[in-house]
Parts: C-alpha cells; structure tokens; sequence
C-alpha cells in the first residue's frame, strides 16, 4: 500500500524516515522532512543513481520537494545552478517539468499513487536530464511544453501508446485534477 499523501503532510519527518528504512524507493540516500509554509510539507531527498549509471559517473541528485495541502507538488533540484534542464519551468519558480497535466491519467502520477511513485517520478526525471545533458535526447518520449491545439498531445511512439493502454485509469468524476506538476 503507497504511502499516502495525507500522511506526508501530516508528518513530513516520518514520511523521510519511511523513505530512508523502507524498502519501497531505490536510491534515496538521505531525507529530512519539516512542515513549511501554509501547512506544506517539505521534503529533502539525496537520490543515488542506478548501479549501471553510477558506473557511467551519473551524478547523486539532491532535491526538495515541496507537497501543498492541496496536492499541488513542486520538485527542485538543488546544487543544479550551472546545470542545464530540459523539462524545468520557467522562473519564478523554476521546478521540474514532471509531466503534462492534461494528459490521460495512465501517463501521469496522481496523488492517490502516493509517496513513493512520486520519488520514482522525480528520481527518474532528474536522471532522464542527466541522460540528454550527455546525449542531446530524451530517453523516452518527450512530451513538448505548452498546451496542444485539442485535447492532449498526441502520444508519437507505438510503446508508449500501449502502456497508455496497458495502465489505463478510469478516475472518478469527483477525482481533483492536480494541473501543477
């Protein structure tokens, strides 16, 4: 069972702690959490990369995620001012471009996946912008920015077009729609 997000936000320290002991995230290294402004909470992730890419010197990734009363989650990387991103949004914020919000909730994490599918979004992110750094290209399909002319992008690749199948949700009209990420 995922960790839930009403639980973060109630104990962002015990959340950490679930992150560091449980054998449910790979890589996380360090976590401190802390309650924050207007009841966020505020986690800070130390995240190793995978064993194959260590080899391949990928960087250890510091990040501070920042989860609202609302759901609403902002990821930063830290010690990345002389980094160049490929999916981060504009200033002011400057957060992580995870995903696109319109797009059909198979290809997106919402909040009732949980903590840990959000630290593997984010972990599997920051090492996606290692891997175009180095090579010039996304490692999966790469949604552009900025709102489509209808509907949702179009999904390009025929792999992506099945585990949009494979992992279809069918949420529920009352489900809330959590367009910042």
């Amino acid at each position: 069972m995922a960790y839930s997000l009403k639980a973060v936000l109630a104990d962002p320290g015990a959340a950490a702690d679930h992150l560091l002991h449980a054998d449910t995230v790979y890589g996380v290294e360090q976590a401190a959490g802390r309650i924050g402004p207007g009841g966020a909470a505020l986690l800070e992730l130390t995240l190793r990369p995978l064993p194959a890419l260590e080899r391949e010197n990928y960087p250890t990734e510091r990040v501070r995620l920042v989860i609202r009363p609302d759901y609403t989650v902002h990821a930063f990387p830290l010690d990345s001012a002389d980094r160049a991103f490929k999916h981060r949004n504009p200033p002011p914020l400057r957060d992580l471009c995870l995903q696109y919000p319109g797009d059909d909730a198979a290809l997106r994490w919402i909040p009732e996946d949980g903590l840990e599918a959000l630290i593997t979004l984010v972990h599997r992110h920051l090492l996606y912008e290692e891997a175009w750094r180095r090579s010039g290209t996304w490692p999966a399909e790469d949604a552009p920015h900025g709102q489509p002319a209808h509907g949702t992008h179009p999904l390009r690749t025929a792999e992506t077009q099945q585990e949009a199948r494979r992992w279809a949700r069918h949420p529920s009209p009352h489900q809330k729609r959590h367009p910042h990420l």
